[in-house]
């Protein structure tokens, strides 16, 4: 898989903790990796691309299909690119330096979708990886996958979910449907409406930084 990589700092002595970043569809490893700027240096942010090459240009985690009540997930191609991602991301944490027992996974729109799917349908752990956080930003929970990560154990996982109130893409119900989810897994999250659409605003980013920094306890890494 490609990706790019961010960092602040050079010649850590320890291997750095590692944000993790998912695209949405259309977008391509570039799109989000500006947000690793206002986080906290510490952070080693690896920005992957999605596997689908789109004919107009840009880049895709599954196929999106026109259904009766509008365009949905392609389920086969979406499972395809989870695996990939389960399969890949410790050789990828590796490749670049990081620590797998510090990692945050963000991911937006479609992006988001993914992580909900790799949550779950795997189990990260036992590829090395402990998740500190999982940033979803403007996303939604598969249908096949609801029951599976319900049925989870999350309570050591932390959850950050944003949504634009008038998000015309994804209803910003989604993310509500999603925070019954996780709290049934038992996960701790916090949630938060913004007055946007299919976006970020400079809040979200402000707020995804204070929560992260919250996160960590005093003898972390921070």
């Amino acid at each position: 898989m490609q990706y790019l990589t961010f960092s602040r700092q050079s010649n850590q002595d320890t291997p750095p903790p590692v944000l993790v970043i998912l695209h949405g569809y259309g977008a391509d490893e570039h799109d989000l990796l500006p947000l690793a700027q206002h986080f906290d240096p510490k952070l080693l942010t690896v920005s992957i691309q999605a596997p689908i090459t789109l004919d107009w240009g840009g880049y895709a985690w599954y196929h999106l299909t026109q259904t009766a009540a509008g365009l949905g997930g392609d389920d086969e191609s979406r499972m395809q690119s989870e695996q990939l991602l389960f399969d890949e991301l410790p050789k990828i944490i590796s490749e670049v330096g990081g620590d797998p027992t510090q990692v945050y996974l963000l991911g937006f729109s479609q992006g988001a979708a993914m992580c909900y799917s790799l949550l779950g349908r795997h189990d990260l752990s036992t590829k090395g990886i402990n998740l500190l956080g999982v940033i979803i930003l403007s996303g939604y929970v598969p249908d096949d996958v609801k029951e599976t990560l319900r049925r989870k154990n999350l309570s050591n996982i932390p959850f950050f979910l944003s949504h634009g109130s008038a998000d015309p893409l994804v209803p910003v119900i989604s993310m509500y449907e999603a925070l019954s989810i996780l709290e049934e897994a038992g996960a701790k999250t916090f949630s938060k409406e913004y007055e946007i659409g299919h976006g970020l605003t400079e809040e979200t980013v402000s707020d995804i930084r204070n929560w992260m920094d919250k996160q960590q306890t005093a003898d972390s890494w921070l």
